[in-house]
């Protein structure tokens, strides 16, 4: 019977399929490099947020797949996966839905400043009513950064909820019925809301730093729920703390989880969650039995339908 190491806690569904077909092991909290040499051999892994690196992908010889419980796969070092002959498989589109709404909750609370007269009403200090003025989502422009599942869902909410106006830059999209497709350049000039929706690579790093912040409108808000590296937070900082930019809501940053001494959640025009987008009820279950059943798929010899590294298919065929 095969063994999978499963790193971090998943909704009990995923668990239950991968114990009718192998033995489960789990972390338990411990750092993955800490438990190999005792839970070895190891046939597959399902990680969410542990660091798969290539030290941990070449000492575990009968590993065979990396089950990402995700869609972002940049803590796992594909490229060492692949030398190895090993399958990367990962859940897209199984917290589409949760994540998109996390923008949204992100961006109705900036809009109408929620967290901040909750936390003056709560600590004594409530200020004058012209203090929570807030602004209306009816009628302004969502601006896009990617237009993937997330990004596609949000602006169905956005534009049939409230009317908004919705443009996009993905250079990977050619056409859409739902949205107007922009220069970079012209999304950030538009945007009252920027909502940022794409995954960390070196393509996408800094993809909004200085120049592009000194872009927007000051009244405007940033949204980031996909990943920290992808706004510089310095620049993003400086930004808000000058009023060049209106508010930011976080789900991601560089350093995670966030901590309380990041200057970034010290200001009161930014709202912060540490990660938690994707985590309701609904998506958990989804991608818990997803990366499952793309586990179990490999281990069984049969072609998942979400793989990382198709080489691998390659390299088994020569």
């Amino acid at each position: 019977m095969a063994r999978i190491l499963v790193t971090e806690p998943i909704h009990e569904a995923g668990v239950e399929l991968l114990r009718r077909e192998a033995e489960v092991v789990f972390s338990e909290g411990r750092p993955v490099a800490e438990l190999i040499t005792e839970v070895a051999p190891i046939d597959g892994i399902v990680v969410r947020t542990a660091k798969i690196g290539a030290d941990v992908i070449g000492s575990l010889p009968e590993l065979k797949v990396i089950g990402k419980h995700g869609v972002g796969y940049d803590n796992i070092d594909v490229d060492a996966a692949t030398r190895h002959g090993v399958a990367v498989v990962f859940t897209p589109g199984a917290n589409s839905i949760s994540v998109a709404e996390h923008a949204l909750a992100l961006m109705l609370n900036l809009a109408n400043k929620v967290s901040l007269a909750h936390l003056e009403i709560r600590e004594g200090r409530l200020g004058p009513q012209k203090r929570y003025m807030g602004n209306e989502l009816n009628g302004k422009t969502l601006g896009l950064i990617g237009l993937g599942r997330i990004g596609r869902h949000l602006a169905r909410c956005c534009r049939l909820a409230f009317g908004m106006r919705v443009l996009a830059y993905d250079p990977y999209v050619k056409e859409s019925d739902e949205v107007e497709l922009c220069s970079l350049e012209e999304v950030l000039r538009e945007a009252d809301f920027l909502s940022i929706h794409v995954p960390l690579t070196p393509e996408t790093k800094d993809i909004v730093a200085a120049r592009e912040l000194a872009m927007m409108k000051p009244t405007a808000f940033i949204i980031n729920t996909s990943r920290g590296g992808v706004v510089n937070e310095e620049d993003l900082y400086q930004a808000l703390r000058t009023g060049k930019l209106a508010g930011a809501g976080l789900d991601v940053f560089v350093e995670e989880p966030p901590r309380a001494a990041n200057p970034l959640v010290q200001l009161d025009n930014v709202i912060a969650t540490p990660h938690v987008g994707a985590v309701t009820e609904e998506a958990m279950e989804r991608m818990a039995v997803t990366v499952a059943e793309e586990v179990l798929a490999v281990l069984a010899g049969r072609i998942p339908r979400n793989l990382v590294n198709p080489q691998v298919l390659e390299q088994k065929g020569e």
